[in-house]
């Protein structure tokens, strides 16, 4: 089915909503998403606060859209497209894929981003989340993954030790490869979660 074509004044509403989107973190980058405000946000972008309003509805819609760019990523690069057979090395591979789309941010926006204020790392049932639970659930239906813990359980396991990873490149100022260091860690911790012949 043939996309439909956007009218100028489409195209200009898109180009405007990324705008300030585009600002909103560059701003984080440098300031932090806490010590920002709407204002700012609209005066750099060159728009008045009502246009800010027109297209987000909060500055935590920012964020939110943050996550959603995300959640979209894997969507496109991730779901059904992970070239590894068992659900332990796919859940190598997922994490590679998690590692280079937080690398392709700018450093100084990731450290602002993995910090204990941000609450929305807590939110429950995003679409990055679902692929790697039914990664994680299909493993163990093929007994490659242990049932001791629940798919959620391994879940939340599993990214606590990505955001572990993702903020100590942060906090060492990036110095090193993030994808490599997150295979590393991941090839060492699928085996923990691996499935023991006899269990």
């Amino acid at each position: 089915m043939q996309k439909k074509k956007l009218t100028s004044r489409q195209l200009q509403a898109v180009e405007t909503r990324n705008k300030i989107f585009d600002t909103a973190h560059s701003l984080m980058t440098k300031k932090g998403f806490n010590n920002i405000t709407i204002e700012d946000i609209s005066k750099k972008a060159g728009v008045s606060v009502g246009a800010f309003y027109h297209y987000f509805k909060s500055k935590d819609d920012i964020l939110f859209e943050v996550y959603q760019r995300a959640d979209n990523y894997f969507e496109e690069n991730v779901m059904n497209k992970l070239k590894s057979d068992s659900a332990p090395d796919q859940i190598v591979e997922y994490f590679q894929y998690y590692a280079r789309y937080s690398a392709q941010t700018h450093i100084g926006f990731t450290t602002h981003l993995y910090s204990t204020e941000n609450k929305f790392f807590l939110k429950k049932g995003r679409l990055m989340q679902t692929i790697l639970e039914d990664i994680i659930q299909k493993g163990q239906e093929k007994n490659e993954i242990t049932d001791e813990k629940t798919p959620e359980e391994i879940l939340d396991l599993l990214f606590i030790i990505a955001r572990g990873v993702i903020f100590d490149w942060g906090l060492k100022d990036g110095n090193y490869d993030l994808e490599e260091k997150m295979t590393k860690m991941f090839r060492l911790q699928v085996g923990v979660f691996r499935k023991q012949s006899g269990q």
